[in-house]
């Protein structure tokens, strides 16, 4: 199954504004961007492989024991979610703080994260010249969901096998490993402008595993 989305999903301002509250209550169109779970590209894959191999040997241990074995396996590789810069103070002078958002001046910047040389993290994900505080007692011009989280990909694969056992009778031996590949995907870098770790990354993709883990089972069925 391929899926790809060309049209990014739009959310309007007031309640619809991520469960939460718009940052200028007179100019609730402000807050009109793309939707926290908008995915622009998604690609998945299934797949299954019946290895044909020895099949019909006269051997008992390589028909029973190394032939007959199913290779399958998920590919998902997606682009980020979006990511909505604020800024702490309230520069507006409204009282809440938290969800108001800084000037953009200039181009929107892309995702573009190094590695840092100390800690396990990812650093100067965006660039933080693009951005600039508000004038006091004004809201900033950048857009709601302006920035992009890093992309996701992920590969689970499973061996499977059925020993027959005679009659309708048979054992199912599965090896199951998730994130294959062992890629780290990561969550959405502090999009508080601003702030030491504006652009930094410092924690994983929660909804993926971002670790190899395996898996044995085995089945009788009869």
């Amino acid at each position: 199954m391929i899926q790809h989305d060309a049209e990014v999903a739009k959310e309007e301002p007031g309640t619809h504004n991520g469960g939460g509250q718009t940052m200028n209550n007179y100019d609730i169109w402000a807050d009109y961007g793309p939707a926290n779970w908008d995915v622009p590209h998604r690609f998945v894959a299934s797949y299954i492989y019946d290895v044909p191999f020895l099949k019909e040997s006269s051997q008992p241990i390589l028909k029973y024991v190394v032939a007959g074995w199913q290779v399958g396996g998920v590919t998902t590789i997606q682009s980020g979610t979006p990511v909505n810069v604020t800024i702490a103070p309230d520069r507006a002078n409204i009282g809440i703080t938290g969800q108001q958002r800084p000037d953009l001046i200039g181009p929107v910047p892309a995702l573009n994260c190094q590695h840092s040389p100390t800690a396990p993290d990812l650093i100067n994900c965006y660039n933080a010249s693009a951005f600039a505080m508000p004038a006091q007692f004004t809201f900033g011009n950048a857009a709601r969901n302006v920035l992009r989280s890093p992309d996701v990909a992920v590969t689970d694969l499973s061996l499977v096998k059925n020993v027959p056992l005679g009659g309708d009778a048979k054992v199912q031996i599965r090896l199951e490993i998730f994130n294959a590949f062992n890629r780290v995907n990561y969550g959405p870098p502090n999009a508080v402008f601003g702030t030491a770790n504006f652009g930094r990354v410092t924690a994983t993709n929660t909804s993926y595993p971002n670790m190899r883990q395996m898996q044995l089972g085995v089945r009788v069925a009869f």
